[in-house]
């Protein structure tokens, strides 16, 4: 009971245990909420309800006082669950949960409106979250969803946050990274510009004068504006009705540090000038710290000396160029910044060589020189930005060359942090070891892979040597440096597993080999009538993670026998993702043919697969080359 209210985990009968972490965190939660909106909970009672499978697109639903959840999403085994899945568990019930205020006492007027239940609830989410477990640096994490949310909006086929809904489709295709992640960023930042008591005190009053009732954004942004001095309806619209990135150039003037706005557009399309009345912060490495609004064609100074960050705390919706001499300036004192700016430097310099707006050698000189002993998350993100470089170099000449190079900023990492958990290490730490290890593995490390080889074997004759985050981290490795004979072993394990959950990972882990020939013999299986329906997706979603044209051409070859497994309305998105991740320029007139075949209300996630692999082939023909150079040079 939390004051009047029963809160309950319902589960299928034997899986009680595995609903006790989430009831925890719910009681937890629904008492902060209660308090944060200053409108009590109004049911009688609150249960979460955890049902098997998996959706293509959702993790759950916040029906009113129902909610549901895939199992994944709300039960903890010690055997299976990672650290990542107790964070995961914990942010999910706090988003649905929130959704009973936002989404649920007060609704959406319609559709083009989605991003007031799902951008606010993903807002709320980290903000509750934060508030319990400090320290797992839940705003640090989710920049990753941000940085996303960003290289989607940067690009053909992004829309405004708030834009038309004329049916179904176009609804489904609107649950996306610019509803959710920016939709988040850009709460967080009006937050960060008004101040959080005045919020607050206008979202208690929205919710109060709406309860039961239906909204658009400037109900919103009139409740607030009503409480605050610093009104954000203008500011609010420029980020919310209109799409894309401002870009803040940062120049050295007399007075200090000079603030210009641009547009950052990862193609032609995206670089139309725009203005935006963006809040910005900028602090000095002597603890100066500058506040305002920049918009284009009205430059301020901040009167700040150099070192200094732009966007510091990394709280508002942009990207920030420096002048060369300003860099020069700021790069060597990287591991002096606080960990969400080293976050925003890392992000900003590599997407900004990408496009050629500064040169590759920025991003990849602070690769260099991150401390192997620095903050986590800051590792974890350094090491997926070099993941995400290899496959960009995937069977090219130089491959070898960058592997060598990440390889080298990684291993220390893992060095340090080892294989198994040391007593009283942070929780990220074992978040962070997963993602250095996995990424190693990838790289082709051979100390790595062997280790893994080594815990693999043991594990086939004493399960129980591997549990939890150990058991992922070396399964994940494993199943994508397989040979046949592993294959056939892991597919025994997924048939034989008992625990829907594990099997529904072990016939994605098939799905994750590199061994072209192997991730044949997946797509086969997904199709074979083995896997159950909601498994079926979910294979072929993995194989297309290493041969997204592979998975691509099976699934379209395939289309009439895979569409009963699919959600109706989100067909078209489920072969855009299929799709999204190819480097070959053939997939680009793939998309545009089927393109063709679909409702063109349903055609906006296939603009944006055809804007990144478009993008992807740039980068490889333009980037590489230069990086090339500076890797040969350092």
């Amino acid at each position: 009971m939390v004051g009047k209210t029963d809160v309950g985990v319902i589960v299928r009968r034997g899986d009680a245990a595995k609903g006790q972490y989430a009831l925890d965190a719910a009681v937890k939660l629904l008492s902060f909420y209660n308090e944060y909106f200053e409108t009590p909970y109004p049911l009688p009672k609150l249960d979460l309800v955890a049902g098997p499978g998996n959706s293509q697109f959702f993790s759950a639903m916040e029906n009113w006082g129902a909610i549901f959840y895939f199992d994944y999403a709300l039960l903890i085994d010690p055997k299976l669950s990672t650290e990542t899945d107790r964070q995961n568990v914990f942010t999910v019930v706090a988003h649905e949960m929130a959704h009973q205020w936002f989404g649920d006492l007060v609704t959406m007027d319609w559709w083009d409106n989605l991003w007031l239940n799902e951008g606010f609830a993903s807002w709320m989410e980290n903000k509750a979250t934060d508030h319990f477990h400090p320290e797992w640096n839940v705003w640090l994490s989710t920049q990753a969803g941000q940085q996303g949310a960003m290289r989607t909006d940067s690009r053909a086929g992004t829309h405004p946050i708030v834009t038309p809904i004329r049916d179904v489709f176009a609804a489904s295709s609107a649950f996306d990274a610019i509803t959710y992640q920016k939709g988040q960023a850009v709460i967080r930042m009006l937050e960060a510009y008004t101040g959080e008591a005045a919020f607050r005190a206008g979202v208690r009053n929205y919710i109060k004068a709406h309860a039961y009732g239906n909204t658009v954004s400037d109900d919103l942004w009139t409740e607030i504006d009503k409480v605050s001095t610093k009104k954000i309806t203008a500011i609010a619209h420029d980020f919310t009705l209109q799409s894309g990135v401002p870009l803040i150039r940062a120049t050295a003037g007399p007075g200090g540090v000079v603030l210009n706005q641009d547009r950052f557009g990862a193609d032609l399309g995206q670089r139309t000038p725009r203005t935006w009345r963006a809040p910005v912060t900028v602090t000095s490495l002597d603890g100066r710290t500058w506040q305002g609004v920049v918009a284009a064609g009205a430059p301020k100074t901040a009167d700040v000396a150099a070192p200094a960050v732009v966007n510091a705390g990394q709280t508002s919706y942009f990207r920030t160029a420096y002048s060369t001499d300003l860099w020069a300036r700021l790069a060597p004192r990287y591991a002096q910044l606080p960990p969400a700016d080293q976050l925003g430097l890392l992000y900003d310099s590599r997407a900004l060589g990408e496009v050629g707006i500064v040169p590759m050698s920025d991003f990849l000189a602070l690769a260099k020189n991150a401390p192997a002993d620095g903050d986590p998350i800051v590792l974890n993100t350094l090491s997926d930005q070099l993941s995400a470089i290899d496959w960009l170099y995937d069977r090219r000449p130089n491959q070898a060359a960058f592997r060598a190079f990440a390889r080298g900023r990684l291993g220390p990492v893992a060095q340090r942090l080892g294989w198994d958990p040391k007593p009283g290490e942070a929780d990220n730490d074992a978040v962070t070891r997963r993602a250095i290890l996995e990424n190693l593995g990838a790289l082709g490390d051979p100390a790595v892979l062997a280790e893994a080889r080594r815990r693999f074997e043991r594990w086939l004759t004493d399960p129980d040597s591997l549990t939890g985050t150990g058991r992922r981290t070396v399964l994940s490795i494993v199943a994508a440096n397989a040979d046949a004979a592993t294959w056939d072993t892991l597919h025994r394990k997924a048939r034989e597993s008992k625990d829907i959950t594990d099997r529904a990972r072990l016939y994605g882990y098939l799905g994750s080999a590199l061994d072209p020939a192997l991730a044949d013999r997946a797509l086969a299986l997904a199709l074979s009538g083995e896997p159950s329906a909601t498994e079926v997706p979910l294979l072929l979603g993995a194989v297309s993670n290493p041969f997204p044209d592979k998975a691509f051409d099976f699934a379209l070859a395939n289309r009439a026998r895979l569409q009963p497994f699919l959600e109706p309305s989100s067909q078209t998105s489920y072969f855009a993702r299929l799709a999204q991740s190819s480097r070959d320029p053939a997939m680009i007139d793939k998309l545009t043919r089927f393109a063709a075949s679909v409702p063109a209300s349903s055609r906006s996630e296939l603009d944006k697969s055809v804007a990144a692999v478009r993008y992807r082939v740039e980068v490889i023909a333009n980037r590489l080359p230069e990086m090339d150079r500076w890797l040969a040079a350092n």
